[in-house]
C-alpha cells in the first residue's frame, strides 16, 4: 500500500505537465531560426549589387562580373560549411516546420535564381516581348516577399511575415522608377530586410537556447 501511494506521488500531475512543457519548449528551440543564412547570402548580395549600382552610375568598369563569381562562390562556401556544421550536431527529427521552411526558401530562391538568370542572359531579339534588366530586382522583391511572408506565418513571427509587405512595397517602387538607382534601393533593402532580420533571428535563437540550457 505504502509502494502504490509513494509511487503516486512520483508521478504528480504538475510534474508531468513540466516535462511536457520542457519538451515543447526545447522543441522549438530546435525547430528556430538562427539567421546565420539571411545574413550571409544578405551581405553577399548587398556589396555585390553595391558594386553593380557604383559601376553603373559612374560608368566606370570595376570588373562587376568578377565581383559577383567571388561573392557567389563565397556564398556557397559559407552555406556549405553552415550545412556541415548543423550535420555534427545532434540528430534530430525533421518537423514539419523544417520541411516547410526547406519548400519555401528552396523554392522561391530556385525561382529567383531561375529568374535572375533568364533575364540577363537570354534576352530576346527582334519583335519578340521581353523584359529589361532593370527589371530583375522588381522581380527580386516580388519573390523575396512571397518567401518572408510565408517564412513568417510558418514561423509565427509576425513581424518576419511584415518583412514581405516591404519587400513588396519595394517592388512597386522599382516597377514604377525603372532607373539605375534601382541597384541602389535593392542594395539598401538587402541589409535593413534581409541582414537585419537575421540578426534579429540570431539573436533570439542564442537567447532562447541560452533560457533552455539553464532550465
Amino acid at each position: 500500500m505504502e509502494n502504490n501511494i509513494s509511487l503516486q506521488e512520483s508521478f504528480r500531475p504538475e510534474d508531468e505537465l513540466q516535462y511536457i512543457r520542457k519538451i515543447i519548449a526545447d522543441s522549438r528551440a530546435s525547430f528556430v531560426e538562427d539567421g546565420k543564412p539571411y545574413i550571409w547570402w544578405g551581405l553577399v548580395v548587398a556589396v555585390g549589387m553595391s558594386v553593380t549600382y557604383i559601376s553603373a552610375l559612374t560608368n566606370r568598369d570595376l570588373y562587376v562580373g568578377y565581383v559577383w563569381i567571388g561573392l557567389v562562390l563565397f556564398g556557397f562556401a559559407t552555406i556549405i560549411y553552415y550545412m556541415i556544421q548543423q550535420k555534427k550536431q545532434v540528430k534530430r527529427a525533421q518537423s514539419f516546420i523544417d520541411r516547410i521552411q526547406g519548400a519555401i526558401w528552396g523554392a522561391c530562391g530556385g525561382s529567383l535564381g531561375l529568374a535572375v538568370l533568364l533575364i540577363n542572359t537570354f534576352q530576346h531579339t527582334g519583335d519578340a516581348p521581353t523584359i529589361h534588366p532593370i527589371y530583375t530586382c522588381f522581380v527580386s522583391s516580388l519573390i523575396l516577399g512571397i518567401a518572408y511572408f510565408l517564412s513568417g506565418i510558418a514561423n509565427d513571427l509576425n513581424w518576419l511575415r511584415n518583412v514581405g509587405f516591404a519587400w513588396w512595397a519595394g517592388a512597386i517602387v522599382m516597377y514604377l522608377w525603372p532607373t539605375v538607382h534601382v541597384l541602389g534601393i535593392y542594395a539598401g533593402m538587402i541589409l535593413v530586410f534581409q541582414v537585419v532580420p537575421g540578426i534579429i533571428l540570431q539573436r533570439r535563437y542564442r537567447l532562447l537556447t541560452a533560457v533552455l540550457s539553464e532550465a
